[in-house]
């Protein structure tokens, strides 16, 4: 799919090298052990103050973007089935070793997590990937490289990262046939609230 070229190979490297600054920032205020409270808020504002920039400069519509509902009853299904499937699987693993598949944490996570989800889906699949797409000739590099950055950011525990890096590559694939910001942050809420505390036993809210 070649998607029409709404910004400047200028803006395009602008875009990336704004979206992979602030992963690393991230990452970096990870490493240095400050209190997740402090890194989201830092990287909350950040990602606000670059969002109104974009929308003064104009090379995107939110259409582009992927805020549409226009393609929703077709990609509802596919949507539907990768999240269920990847669930289901999360599941049985859950279930294999033992852990309770219903929890508190689990719950709070669906009612809590997406906005940050579709905050997430927007910087990497709607910005990064997208002007990937205008700078790397490679479709397989352009999701690779997608899919590394978000693991990256979850960089501290190893089977999130490859946890993240797999469904990074299976949400590109998605965003490439179906570029749906509102399913993708649907499904990353999903998962996230199964990968969290089946997974990874981890409470991520408790940290705030």
């Amino acid at each position: 799919m070649r998607w029409p070229e709404t910004v400047s190979r200028r803006f395009a490297l602008f875009d990336v090298s704004i979206i992979l600054a602030i992963s690393i920032a991230y990452v970096t205020l990870e490493a240095v052990h400050v209190p997740k409270r402090w890194s989201f808020a830092m990287v909350g504002i950040a990602l606000l103050a670059y969002t109104v920039y974009l929308t003064r400069r104009r090379t995107d519509s939110w259409r582009d973007l992927g805020f549409r509902v226009d393609n929703l009853r077709a990609a509802a299904l596919p949507f539907g089935l990768i999240t269920l499937l990847l669930g289901a699987g999360l599941v049985a693993w859950a279930a294999l070793h033992g852990r309770p598949i219903i929890s508190r944490q689990a719950v709070l996570l669906l009612a809590l997590y997406p906005l940050w989800a579709i905050v997430q889906q927007l910087a990497f699949q709607g910005l990064l990937h997208r002007r990937l797409m205008l700078l790397v000739p490679s479709r397989a590099l352009q999701i690779a490289v997608t899919a590394a950055a978000f693991a990256a950011v979850h960089v501290g525990n190893w089977t999130l990262v490859l946890l993240t890096f797999s469904v990074g590559i299976v949400w590109s694939m998605l965003y490439r046939a179906y570029p749906n910001l509102w399913l993708l942050g649907a499904s990353h809420t999903v998962l996230a609230a199964l990968a969290y505390p089946l997974v990874l036993g981890d409470a991520p809210l408790s940290r705030l």
